[in-house]
């Protein structure tokens, strides 16, 4: 052993010997996982409150679907009653129209993203939706018609840590800010509403 060896031998063995901070460390180990788990429940939380407004939107949409279908011609560009055109018509854009006012909050405050509107057939729940000019038959003594609308929507995991965990990583930069330049997590949140169509007319003044 060299005297430098000598030398810097006596603090090492004091260094490994020391037990100061021992309890720090084991704080460490267990207030992490906890944290991660807190993390967690708060993501989940947030999620959960977009499904319910999501759930809310969809039946406001399928309650204006029902309305705005059979509405006076004269409302909307002068298209045809019991008929409905997916994405570009008037009466389409009324329906998404009454799912973006119950979206609103979730929009205004970043939450939400990609708020589409489609019309799955009214006998199948959570089949693709429909395209073109869809008809619909008023309601009558015989048959009970129906409109089915699903509401879809883009919701951002915000919540450091827990957002890698409960949200699969997306690379979706259609709305380009600084937070999505990041790749914040995102989660596709889906809602359904089926409403009675009676094809009712209303008079207006």
């Amino acid at each position: 052993m060299t005297k430098g060896d000598r030398a810097v031998a006596p603090p090492l063995r004091h260094a490994l010997s020391d037990r100061r901070g021992v309890v720090f460390v084991e704080f460490l180990i267990a207030f992490l996982p906890v944290y991660t788990f807190f993390l967690c429940l708060i993501q989940l939380a947030l999620l959960f409150a977009v499904r319910l407004v999501t759930e809310h939107a969809a039946v406001d949409a399928a309650r204006a679907a029902a309305v705005v279908i059979g509405d006076d011609p004269k409302r909307y560009n002068g298209e045809k009653i019991n008929r409905l055109t997916v994405k570009g018509s008037a009466r389409y854009e009324v329906v998404r129209d009454a799912a973006l006012l119950s979206m609103a909050p979730l929009i205004l405050n970043g939450f939400v993203h990609d708020v589409n509107v489609v019309f799955p057939p009214a006998e199948r729940p959570g089949a693709p939706g429909q395209t073109g000019t869809l008809g619909f038959a008023p309601m009558n003594d015989s048959q009970v018609s129906k409109v089915r609308v699903r509401v879809e929507v883009e919701a951002e995991c915000r919540i450091g840590i827990a957002n890698r965990i409960a949200c699969p990583l997306s690379f979706n930069f259609t709305h380009a800010t600084d937070a999505l330049k990041l790749a914040i997590p995102m989660r596709s949140v889906k809602a359904e509403a089926i409403y009675p169509y009676q094809g009712a007319r209303y008079d207006y003044p």
